[in-house]
C-alpha cells in the first residue's frame, strides 16, 4: 500500500470526491484505502471536511503565508554591517541580535533582536556581490580546562597604529568558559609590572596561567605567579596551538575592534571596556555555544 500523503497530492478533487462518496454509501474505509492506494488517514481526512459546513470543497487548501524575516530594514542592516566592519555571516548575525552602543552609533541603518540564519545573510550578500573572503584561515584544534579558573590564557596584541600613535592591547581569558579577564588599551609596550597590575585588580585567581615562551622579564613573571600560588605555564616555540584560545580571542577582537579603529578612531576613548562588556554577557560564543558569562 502506498502512502496517503504521496500519492493523494496528486490526486484531482474529481478524485477526491469518489473517495467520499464511496465512504457515504457504506463501504469500509479500509476498503476504499485499498482500491485508491491511499491510506485510511488520507480518506478519514476528505470523509471529515465534506462534513464541514458550507460548500463541498475538494481542492487543496491555500497555505497560510508566513512574515518573511528578511525584510527591507533588516538586508539593509546587513549589508551596513558588511560595509562598515567587513564581518562575515556569524559575526553579522550576532549584530542583528545584539550589538554594543558605539558600534550602532557607527552604522547608518541597523536593527536588533533579530534571529536570521546564516545562509539568509549569505544569500543577501550573494545577491548584493558582498559574500566570500579574500583570504582563507586554516582551523586549529584545542584543548580545553575543565573548570572555570583553572587555567588562564594571556598574550598581548600590538602594536597597532591609529592616526600615528601606537597602541597595544592586553588580553587574558579564561580556558574554560572564554570570558575575557582583562582586555586592556595602552599607549605603549606593557611592562611585566604593568601586566601583573592589571591581574591583581580581577577578584579571582586561576591554577595556571599560560603565555608565551618570550614574555617580558620572564625570571620576574616566574616570581610573581609563585607569590600568587599559580603555576606559570609558557608555551612551545614555534607552536601556537598552545595558546589557540587567546589567540582566537585576539582575532576576534582584532576582526570586530581593532582593526576598525583606523575607520572608527572615536572608539580609543574607552569603548574597549564596553567592548569587553557586550564580548562577556551579549555576544554568542560558537566555541562553547552560548555567552561567556553562563559558564563562568
Amino acid at each position: 500500500m502506498l502512502l496517503g500523503g504521496d500519492y493523494d497530492m496528486r490526486m484531482a478533487p474529481c478524485q477526491r470526491r469518489t473517495i467520499v462518496d464511496a465512504v457515504k454509501r457504506g463501504i469500509s474505509v479500509h476498503v476504499v484505502a485499498e482500491v485508491f492506494k491511499v491510506s485510511r488517514t488520507t480518506v478519514w481526512r476528505w470523509r471529515t471536511r465534506a462534513y464541514h459546513p458550507g460548500r463541498e470543497s475538494f481542492r487543496d487548501k491555500q497555505r497560510e503565508s508566513t512574515p518573511r524575516k528578511i525584510t527591507p530594514e533588516v538586508e539593509s542592516s546587513i549589508i551596513a554591517v558588511r560595509l562598515a566592519f567587513r564581518w562575515g555571516t556569524a559575526r553579522i548575525q550576532q549584530a542583528l541580535m545584539s550589538l554594543p552602543g558605539f558600534m550602532k552609533t557607527d552604522l547608518s541603518v541597523w536593527v536588533q533582536g533579530v534571529s536570521v540564519s546564516r545562509t539568509a545573510i549569505n544569500n543577501v550578500l550573494r545577491r548584493h556581490h558582498l559574500n566570500g573572503y579574500e583570504k582563507k584561515q586554516s582551523s586549529w584544534t584545542f584543548f580545553r580546562a575543565h573548570r572555570p579558573d583553572e587555567l588562564w590564557q594571556l598574550d598581548i596584541k600590538g602594536p597597532f597604529t591609529v592616526r600615528g600613535k601606537r597602541h597595544w592591547f592586553v588580553v587574558c581569558i579564561d580556558d574554560y568558559s572564554r570570558y575575557l579577564l582583562v582586555c586592556e588599551q595602552l599607549d605603549h609596550d606593557p611592562t611585566t609590572r604593568e601586566i601583573t597590575s592589571l591581574l591583581e585588580r580581577l577578584s579571582r585567581k586561576p591554577g595556571s596561567i599560560l603565555t608565551d615562551n618570550g614574555v617580558q622579564f620572564k625570571k620576574q613573571w616566574r616570581r610573581w605567579c609563585w607569590g600568587q600560588g599559580i603555576t606559570a605555564l609558557f608555551a612551545h616555540p614555534y607552536y601556537p596551538q598552545d595558546k589557540g584560545k587567546v589567540e582566537r580571542t585576539i582575532r576576534n577582537i582584532a576582526e570586530e575592534f581593532v582593526n576598525l579603529l583606523r575607520k572608527f578612531p572615536q572608539w580609543l576613548d574607552g569603548r574597549i571596556r564596553e567592548y569587553r562588556e557586550w564580548y562577556n554577557t551579549e555576544r554568542f560564543h560558537r566555541g562553547i555555544h552560548c555567552r561567556p558569562i553562563q559558564l563562568y
